[in-house]
């Protein structure tokens, strides 16, 4: 019934209903407070990051497909979505980047996500690699990519940076 886990008013405790609005959306509602209640999407980042003519990929622990993303994480409370950029992508592969460009929004379907893409450069190649992630590795934006085809991934790094390829599934 709903999109996501809210079950009860968080002002008076009452199980919510479902009612639909004058838009034609249907949206969680109080009817002892006559609240509405709208599914509210958490924000976070996506950053291609490139060094010369090479882009960095990361595989997430637990990932089970032969795909490759790019850094991502969520905008902490207080913190501008440019300021977690570059916390991510210091934190999941040790690098600072530059040149910090914003590309666009990005909404991650069924994941509640709105995603700000970014594309930055970074002068160092060595990369440290954290627990979150599995593999990082730089690739070369001449030769396909190993991203899934019209993932929020492959839409930024087209964007950063046009006439990429993607690889074919293996």
């Amino acid at each position: 019934m709903f999109r996501t886990g809210l079950k009860y008013c968080c002002f008076c405790g009452e199980e919510l209903a479902s009612k639909v609005l004058l838009d034609g959306s249907r949206e969680k509602y109080c009817r002892k407070c006559d609240r509405v209640f709208f599914d509210e999407p958490s924000p976070a980042v996506i950053v291609a990051v490139a060094r010369n003519d090479r882009i960095l990929l990361t595989r997430s622990v637990g990932w089970s497909h032969p795909f490759w993303g790019l850094v991502a994480g969520h905008v902490v409370s207080g913190e501008t979505a440019e300021e977690t950029a570059i916390r991510e992508v210091r934190e999941e592969v040790g690098l600072n980047v530059s040149a910090l460009e914003i590309l666009g929004t990005y909404a991650a379907r069924g994941r509640d996500l709105l995603m700000v893409g970014f594309k930055s450069q970074t002068e160092c190649a060595d990369i440290k690699k954290s627990q979150e992630l599995q593999e990082a590795a730089w690739f070369k934006m001449d030769e396909p990519l190993p991203l899934r085809p019209d993932s929020i991934a492959h839409q930024v790094a087209a964007k950063a940076f046009p006439g990429i390829r993607i690889a074919e599934a293996k």
